[in-house]
């Protein structure tokens, strides 16, 4: 009789798991249409902060009241999760971009005092676009009934804008220079300068080099996006056409 009690207090605490799992899967459908709108704002005043490289106070008091409640919302599903562990591991990129806005009251912490406080400004706005870049997307993906090309596209057209926000936050022309002498100046005198070189570099290729380490990694990270999203649209172009041939011109399927 002993050796069942073993075999029991595990299918017991597998159950909690379970329903604590379930318990977490309601939360966050609750809580979903909030968080797919406050991430749309948030979003918005990204774009907004790089491009004027600040927002005026009204507008910061609104992010840092929409950061609280991602935070909240973070520390709920946290708490409820039967393993913390593994749900960390599975959304480090949120926490990361929760601990990203501290550098927005340090600017430059201690132990970065030796460097400029642009290449730190620089450092962390890649981190933040990144972060911010994958609680959009997921946003996005959440309110997609699908993630097919649709969602591709919309999904493409959100990188483009926040990624030229992002090169022109790198690549301002004010900016202090990290180009080798003799390079040329930057190509992005503005935001709409931007929007054009990030459309054009994720579908032809770049046509002008970023002069900070920052902008090139980005820009990288454009390329291989630009790759990935017009393959799936080659794929899928021609997966129409080789259909539209089987069927024949009268629609009927080709033996």
């Amino acid at each position: 009789m002993t050796d069942d009690v073993p075999g029991a207090d595990l299918d017991v605490a597998a159950a909690l798991r379970d329903e604590r799992w379930g318990l977490l899967s309601r939360v966050t459908r609750t809580l979903e249409p909030v968080m797919v709108a406050l991430s749309a704002v948030w979003i918005t005043l990204l774009v907004a902060d790089l491009v004027n490289r600040g927002l005026p106070r009204s507008l910061e008091v609104l992010v840092w009241a929409i950061w609280l409640v991602f935070g909240i919302d973070f520390l709920i599903k946290l708490l409820i999760a039967p393993s913390k562990i593994a749900y960390v591991k599975s959304n480090w990129l949120t926490v990361l971009s929760l601990i990203l806005p501290a550098f927005r009251i340090l600017r430059v912490a201690s132990a970065l005092r030796f460097l400029r406080a642009a290449r730190v400004a620089r450092s962390v706005g890649l981190l933040r676009v990144v972060t911010s870049l994958n609680r959009g997307l997921g946003a996005l993906g959440r309110t997609a009934e699908r993630r097919g090309v649709r969602y591709v596209v919309a999904a493409t057209a959100l990188v483009i804008v926040v990624g030229a926000a992002a090169m022109s936050f790198f690549e301002a022309p004010d900016g202090p220079s990290t180009a080798e002498p003799g390079a040329p100046d930057s190509a992005f005198e503005d935001y709409g300068s931007a929007l054009w070189w990030t459309a054009n570099t994720m579908t032809t290729g770049p046509t002008a080099e970023p002069r900070t380490a920052e902008g090139r990694l980005f820009g990288w990270l454009l390329s291989v996006y630009g790759l990935a999203v017009f393959g799936y649209l080659t794929a899928i172009l021609a997966s129409h056409f080789v259909g539209q041939d089987q069927r024949g011109p009268a629609g009927e399927e080709v033996q």
